[in-house]
Parts: structure tokens; C-alpha cells; sequence
């Protein structure tokens, strides 16, 4: 497998034109969330000027500027396009402002599945401008491997955060649960599998962009790289297995990656599969779809619940934390809102998980209960209530 080194691209603008919302603008958010030193601006005509830290509950100090020509001011290096489309595709609205950096010498970062190296006219001007366009999606050229179930020979141990529907937050449950393990002496590697991690680590393989036969085997040679500097794995969850328009990325991950545990992420206010008028099944048959998908490869449990409250005050939050224990029998946490023990509690039902196959000092943690630990007040996140019905927060995936 070809591995270049990770690049990390520095002093960006995040294009969102149209407003912040954590759906729309999954992109931007993860870096404001994950990135934030790197990101000189964000440009927004609609919040020009207003705090970005009030808006989203991320980015404080970051300022929302109304044009490119702003930013350019402020001497960004790179725009990232910060939008996320039905279908992958750079709106029209949104051209002029892409056009208008590389006039300015500005590179170009975007993670859409329409490719900015296929646009004539953005190839034509970088040219001209001698600017790069860099494609996220771009995949190696050797990637066209078959899966073997090869990943479950890893030494290492494989998490995958799986979820009940496409863009609910699997990413930030993976990337904050790396954070924490890390903190807690755990040798933990995120595993980057779609743009957004991608670009906030500067390395993996946007598996949606795999040839459908060789995207599990992409996971799998993905998977058994990284497990050779790692003694856990957080695996960037895609998607869903009943997602009309996705569930075959999410499928490719599960078996590509054949994880020893899962996390289940869930946003409890959605009732219907993005794009579809498909209801979203509940909770616990979500989870025993997931484990009996898994079973003839690997004896892969989902060990926790992360729920992506947004939208919901503090007291509903909490009902529906208390409804997911209750429904599943496992430990149910708001990671962002930091709601019931937060993510401290999924790293514990991790660890509990992991127990003879880390080493052991990384699992002192473990005998914590994996189930609810008192509630601690929730600081940024509170901005994750009903205002987040107004202007979303700061979760993607």
C-alpha cells in the first residue's frame, strides 16, 4: 500500500457560504472543532462579523468574514470548501468565491466528491495562477486490493463507531474518543476514512471513493498499516448499513475493518434516513443488525451509545440518554455536550472491552463502570440546546 507522508495544510479560510449549520457545513465544523489554530477565518456573508463561538459553541476567537477578498487580508494560504452536498457537487453560488482565490494565488482544498481537478475552468485558472487544487478524495493508485478478513490478525485492537444513519456524528465520537484514551496513556490511533478525517490529520483513504469490490479490502490494508504504530485503532465510521443511498460504504468498513468493538452513534431527533422517507429503525435493532452483519466474520459487540442531542435543551437530552440505556442496556453519553459522563464513560466501556489485549497500564481506567457517572455541567455544549435548532453545533460524521 502506498503511504505518503500526512500533510497538514495550514492558515485556512472555511468557505460555508449559506450558513453554519453542522450538516451543510460538516467539514468546517470538524476543523473548527479539531483544527482551530490552523484556521485564520471563516467566510459566511450571512454571520459577517458575529461570534463564531456563540453560533456553533467552536472556533472562539476565529473571525466570520463576509468575501474571499477578506480572508486574502488576513493572509490565508489555503480556501477549504466547507460545504457538504447531496451528491458531492460544488454549488454554483459558491464558484465565483473558488475562482476569485486562485486570483489571488490561493490554494484550493476541497473534499467533494466532484472533483476540482475535473473543473476546466478551476484546472484552466490554477494554471494560470500557478495554485494548487487539492482533491481529498484522490485516491492512491494501487488501491484496488480484495479483502481477506486480514484485519482480524491485528495485534492491535479495532474500534469502529458505526452508526444509525449517514452524518450523525461518528467522526467526532472517533476523534474524541482518541483524544481521551491518548490522555489516558492509551498508544490510540484514529483511523481516517472520509475527507473530513482526512483533512483534519492529514492522512487515510476516503473509502467512498473506492470501486465498490475493493472497498472493503481498502479498509482492510488501511487498517492493518496503522495497527503497526497503535495498540488501539479508533476507526472512522462512514454511513449506515440501511442508508438507502450509503449503507454499501458502511458495510464496506464493518467487514473491511472487522472491529473487535463498536460504538453506536444515534441522534435520537431524527426519524427518517437522510435524502429518503425511510424511517430509521430503533436503537436496539440497529444494533443487532450491526453485531449479526459482523458475527460469521468477527464477534465484533457495539459496547456503547453516543448520542448526538443537538437540537434537544438539556432536560430532553437527558430523557433521551435515559430512554437509549434503558432500550440497549448500555452505557449512553453525549460526548460533545459532555451529558452523563461524557466520553470518560465510552472510553471506559472501551477499555472494559479491550481488557487483556492492551497493555497494562493502558487499562487502569477500566474497572470504572462503563455505565453512568454523575453528570458534569456542560460548558460549550450548552450552546447545543435549542439554539442548536437555530444555528447547529459543532458535530459531523
Amino acid at each position: 500500500m502506498s503511504t505518503p507522508p500526512p500533510i497538514l495544510y495550514r492558515r485556512l479560510a472555511l468557505l460555508t457560504q449559506g450558513g453554519l449549520d453542522i450538516y451543510r457545513n460538516k467539514t468546517a465544523m470538524g476543523m473548527l472543532r479539531f483544527r482551530p489554530e490552523d484556521v485564520v477565518c471563516v467566510i459566511d456573508a450571512k454571520h459577517a462579523g458575529q461570534d463564531l463561538q456563540q453560533l456553533t459553541g467552536v472556533g472562539a476567537g476565529i473571525p466570520i468574514v463576509a468575501a474571499v477578498m477578506d480572508a486574502v487580508r488576513l493572509g490565508i494560504d489555503w480556501l477549504v470548501i466547507g460545504v457538504a452536498t447531496p451528491g458531492g457537487y460544488l454549488p454554483a453560488n459558491l464558484r465565483p468565491q473558488v475562482y476569485e482565490a486562485i486570483k489571488n494565488r490561493i490554494g484550493v482544498i476541497s473534499g467533494l466528491h466532484e472533483s476540482v481537478n475535473g473543473d476546466p475552468n478551476l484546472v484552466a485558472l490554477s494554471a494560470r495562477y500557478a495554485v494548487d487544487l487539492i482533491n481529498l478524495r484522490r485516491l492512491p493508485d494501487d488501491e484496488n486490493h480484495v479483502s481477506t478478513a486480514r484485519a482480524r490478525d491485528t495485534k492491535a485492537f479495532r474500534l469502529l463507531t458505526v452508526g444509525t444513519d449517514a452524518n450523525i456524528g461518528k467522526t467526532t465520537t472517533a476523534l474524541e474518543l482518541e483524544r481521551q484514551l491518548r490522555a489516558q496513556g492509551v498508544a490510540a490511533r484514529f483511523v481516517p476514512t472520509g475527507q473530513d478525517g482526512k483533512l483534519i490529520t492529514g492522512r487515510g483513504v476516503c473509502i467512498d471513493r473506492v470501486i465498490s469490490n475493493f472497498a472493503s479490502g481498502a479498509v482492510e490494508r488501511l487498517v492493518c498499516h496503522e495497527a503497526r504504530s497503535a495498540d488501539l485503532l479508533v476507526i472512522e465510521g462512514q454511513d449506515s448499513i440501511l442508508s438507502p443511498p450509503y449503507s454499501g460504504v458502511a458495510l464496506a468498513l464493518l467487514h473491511g475493518s472487522c472491529p473487535d468493538a463498536m460504538v453506536l452513534c444515534h441522534a435520537p431527533s431524527r426519524t427518517l434516513h437522510r435524502h429518503t422517507d425511510v424511517p430509521i429503525p430503533p436503537l436496539q435493532q440497529y444494533r443487532q443488525l450491526y453485531e449479526a452483519m459482523l458475527a460469521p466474520l468477527h464477534p465484533g459487540k457495539v459496547v456503547a451509545i453516543s448520542l448526538n442531542t443537538m437540537g434537544l435543551d438539556e432536560a430532553e437530552a437527558r430523557k433521551a440518554l435515559v430512554a437509549a440505556r434503558a432500550e440497549t442496556g448500555l452505557p449512553a453519553v453525549d460526548p460533545v455536550r459532555n451529558l452523563d459522563g461524557g466520553v470518560e464513560v465510552l472510553v471506559a466501556a472501551v477499555l472494559a472491552a479491550a481488557k487483556g489485549r492492551l497493555p497494562a497500564a493502558a487499562t487502569r481506567h477500566a474497572a470504572t463502570a462503563a455505565g453512568h457517572r454523575p453528570a458534569k455541567k456542560a460548558k460549550a455544549g450548552a450552546a447545543h440546546g435549542k439554539a442548536g435548532a437555530k444555528l447547529a453545533m459543532k458535530r459531523k460524521g
